[in-house]
């Protein structure tokens, strides 16, 4: 058996948590991954195998709280101790608020939110019980940073884990050598389109400039090594900061904005649920090719962004 920190990662067949795992598996870590279908886990599974970790998989729906108990229980049995956790299973919802049902808006919450509280009480008091350094790290997104409006429901969701975290990093900091920490995504190219649930009449398309899963998985691999409040990775992360300066300004910006982008571009396309009630199929991969015209229209946004702000420099040092 090897000898690395032994980390849980939730969502690790695909996106942000399969990148998180392939990483960690390359810098020794022992890992228990979790997700809800068992084929792509299986799969996940064998990708970091084949990098050289010791993986255990359990099948897990982070909405029931008795299978990630079970989860959480299975790692220590099997490698003694828990010393790292990325809650990052989760999903999005689109649309105008009243067209998505309620029942719909009720499942995000219990799969982004309450899927974060379920892996934080799993995971807490293992690591009290262990008495050593642990690491909780949750996925929140710029979501619960500014409202995101066509996303209501998601933004709440994303709130409340910004909020979590924070509470429970300072209680915990007082009583025990377990570090809590979020990672606040921007748009990332995983396979979203297929897993998010989507009431815009449009195909889904992200905002740019788009992330890379792998930046967001160096993230969260950092925090779990070196661990602090938050990261915000992302040029929209740092445009995030004129909110709190004028939040109606920008907030009815962005409403415009987003309705423009989610329900007047794209192409037409019917009303689904993504994956929020059941797992979608596919391979388990890293990227989706989400929004490539977006991802690359947003390098030459981020370039021009970069010398405007160095001519502005530049012309207030003369």
């Amino acid at each position: 058996m090897g000898s690395g920190p032994v980390v849980v990662v939730t969502g690790g067949s695909s996106g942000i948590g399969l990148a998180t795992a392939r990483l960690l598996a390359e810098r020794g870590a022992r890992l228990v991954l979790a997700a809800r279908g068992a084929d792509r886990l299986a799969e996940a599974a064998a990708q970091c195998t084949a990098l050289g970790a010791e993986v255990l998989t359990v099948p897990t729906d982070v909405t029931d709280p008795g299978q990630v108990e079970r989860l959480a229980g299975a790692a220590v049995e099997r490698f003694g101790r828990i010393d790292g956790w990325a809650n990052v299973a989760g999903t999005s919802l689109w649309g105008p608020f009243e067209e998505i049902p309620l029942a719909t808006q009720r499942r995000l919450l219990e799969v982004d939110l309450l899927g974060v509280l379920h892996g934080c009480a799993a995971a807490v008091p293992r690591m009290l019980a262990s008495g050593g350094p642990a690491v909780i790290v949750n996925v929140g997104s710029i979501a619960g940073r500014v409202p995101t409006p066509w996303a209501a429901t998601y933004t709440a969701a994303k709130y409340g884990v910004a909020g979590l975290t924070e509470a429970l990093r300072h209680e915990l900091r007082i009583r025990s050598r377990i570090a809590v920490c979020a990672v606040h995504p921007p748009f990332t190219d995983t396979p979203t389109a297929r897993a998010s649930g989507n009431r815009t009449g449009r195909t889904l398309r992200p905002l740019p400039p788009v992330m890379r899963p792998e930046r967001v998985a160096e993230r969260i691999a950092g925090l779990l090594a070196d661990p602090r409040r938050s990261v915000r990775p992302g040029l929209q992360n740092v445009l995030a900061a004129a909110y709190p300066l004028a939040p109606d300004r920008v907030g009815r910006l962005t409403a415009r904005v987003l309705g423009r982008h989610l329900l007047r571009a794209g192409r037409p396309d019917g009303p689904t649920d993504g994956a929020l009630f059941a797992p979608s199929p596919g391979p388990a991969l890293v990227r989706g090719d989400w929004g490539g015209p977006q991802r690359r229209r947003g390098r030459v946004v981020a370039g021009t962004a970069g010398l405007a702000g160095a001519a502005v420099w530049a012309a207030t040092r003369r």
